[in-house]
């Protein structure tokens, strides 16, 4: 989820004004010059995520969980059950969306969580590489939201997204903390309180840390690129790879990007922390629901296994999302209960689940169908490489 850059030449007086809207800068030419996949190509995603699937629910998970008692338990959910859980799964969606109504000028809330939409179910259903994205830069340019602040919003999105993710790990840290010195029935090694405070800690203020110097002063920017370059080089050399110029787009990222960042970062920063405190309340609410008491699993456990789900899932270990996350999930949460409701444990992962990574899917394509009203339902090569809204011209949605 994520990349930035800008100038072509770092000593220039560029600002994002002067920015080409459409293609100028690295962070553009990286949406707009995506090639849309072959049928080939889509249908063997779309495999791999199927393999993914069978591997974690067809061969691990059977070994753990008893399907049909997990199928009864979600049977056994009532009608005022599947409304609260909906309605904090629809505060989930709505206040992650927020996160592209906070970066991109104009955009608005509603429009915001279908760009959340279409970027999460379309990445879990064609996933590997930068599609996703570019679906929705197209999507987007077609609601008449200039280039610029498109391509600067979807990508700043994925640095605040995971900003956020490493914010929660932390928080979550504080919480164990709390609720072990205020015997809450809360059981956790110190040294995993002292994980999470640590690591949430080291790195939220790495990456919050160094986007404020970045956007601060050039010469921070490329004090922080080559240091990181020296870094990376030792490890790339070795792997026979080249460096990549990191203080160039350090420097690029602070003029085409900057003045978003100081101007809405904070509230951008706000919103997404506030999205990830929403998933983690969806997923203490569908534990409830399915009856896993306070006792069994208390919120502040929870709340740190999404945090630390979330911080593990920054790195692509499954394709668009796929299995993984919910193995991780039942694993984490029945390792503290000792076994305990193991059933209810997994159908509350599961309720969340459905939210979080399965319904995304078909609401994409039909946000997607409808938006593309009278052209291919996926976007096509020349329109990734449009220069203005009347040559995406995606209709309104």
């Amino acid at each position: 989820m994520s990349g930035p850059e800008d100038e072509q030449h770092p000593r220039a007086e560029v600002t994002p004004t002067t920015v080409d809207d459409a293609h100028e800068t690295p962070a553009a030419g990286s949406l707009t010059e995506t090639r849309p996949p072959s049928r080939r190509d889509a249908i063997l995603r779309v495999g791999i995520v199927v393999g993914v699937l069978f591997v974690v629910f067809g061969l691990i998970m059977p070994r753990f969980v008893d399907y049909q008692s997990v199928l009864d338990a979600l049977q056994g959910l009532t009608l005022t059950d599947v409304l609260v859980v909906g309605l904090f799964g629809l505060i989930a969606w709505v206040l992650t969306g927020g996160i592209f109504a906070s970066l991109i000028p104009g955009l608005g809330w509603l429009r915001g969580l279908q760009s959340y939409l279409i970027l999460t179910g379309i990445g879990a259903s064609i996933p590997l590489g930068p599609w996703n994205m570019a679906v929705l830069w197209v999507v987007i340019r077609g609601w008449g939201v200039p280039t610029a602040p498109t391509t600067g919003g979807i990508l700043l999105y994925g640095i605040f997204d995971q900003l956020s993710r490493f914010g929660l790990m932390f928080i979550a840290g504080i919480f164990l903390f709390l609720a072990e010195a205020v015997d809450r029935g809360v059981s956790v090694e110190s040294t995993l309180i002292t994980g999470f405070l640590v690591l949430g800690g080291l790195l939220f203020a790495g990456l919050g840390g160094g986007l404020v110097l970045v956007v601060r002063s050039e010469r921070l920017a490329r004090r922080i690129g080559r240091a990181a370059e020296r870094v990376i080089g030792v490890v790339l050399r070795r792997l026979g790879r080249a460096v990549p110029d990191v203080e160039g787009a350090l420097v690029r990222f602070r003029v085409t990007l900057g003045d978003t960042v100081r101007s809405r970062g904070l509230s951008s920063f706000l919103v997404a922390m506030a999205s990830k405190f929403a998933w983690a309340l969806l997923m203490v609410v569908a534990m409830r629901v399915m009856g896993v008491s306070e006792q069994v699993l208390p919120t502040a456990v929870i709340v740190a296994g999404v945090a630390l789900v979330f911080v593990i899932t920054v790195l692509p270990i499954s394709p668009g999302g796929a299995g993984v996350p919910e193995l991780l999930y039942i694993s984490f949460f029945t390792t503290y209960s000792g076994g305990a409701d193991a059933t209810g444990i997994t159908a509350g992962v599961m309720l969340f689940r459905g939210f979080q990574w399965l319904l995304p899917i078909p609401l994409a394509w039909i946000l997607l169908a409808r938006s593309r009203r009278g052209r291919p339902l996926l976007p096509t090569k020349a329109e990734f490489q449009a220069r203005d809204a009347a040559a995406v011209g995606t209709a309104q949605v």
